[in-house]
């Protein structure tokens, strides 16, 4: 098992493997299950879906980055799971690939929070909520 982790402000990617030890590179070898990716820019949420998580499907490398990247759109297969805040024609692609996507829902932040940092204390008090999205009916007009 190994951790991505992308640094938002660094920009700096690395991965912790189970050892502590850190590896520059993004190759890890050990894909049999798939991966998690959690995309968000918000290290609270990050950490909110760790701990709702609680250690189930971390057998398996952790992605955490801020935005999805087109690359690793590419990457991603069937198998993989993803936790996170996309719009919704990104969630369409990763269900056409066969990626699981969980969404992030936070149905009671107030108006002047909207768009700002919160803090893990915050996530849980605003009804943080994990919804798994199965399916996705939509087109462009």
């Amino acid at each position: 098992m190994c951790f991505w982790v992308c640094w938002w402000c660094l920009n700096l990617s690395y991965i912790v493997r189970r050892n502590n030890s850190i590896r520059g590179d993004f190759m890890c070898n050990e894909m049999d299950n798939g991966r998690i990716y959690i995309i968000t820019r918000h290290q609270s949420t990050v950490h909110w879906i760790l701990a709702k998580l609680n250690g189930k499907g971390l057998d398996r490398d952790v992605f955490v980055t801020g935005h999805l990247s087109n690359e690793m759109m590419l990457r991603m297969r069937k198998g993989d799971i993803v936790y996170g805040i996309l719009p919704i024609h990104l969630i369409r692609r990763l269900l056409r690939k066969g990626v699981e996507y969980f969404h992030v829902v936070l149905p009671h932040v107030p108006y002047e929070l909207r768009g700002k940092e919160l803090t893990l204390k915050q996530v849980k008090e605003f009804g943080g909520q994990i919804w798994k999205i199965d399916d996705i009916k939509c087109f462009k007009v």
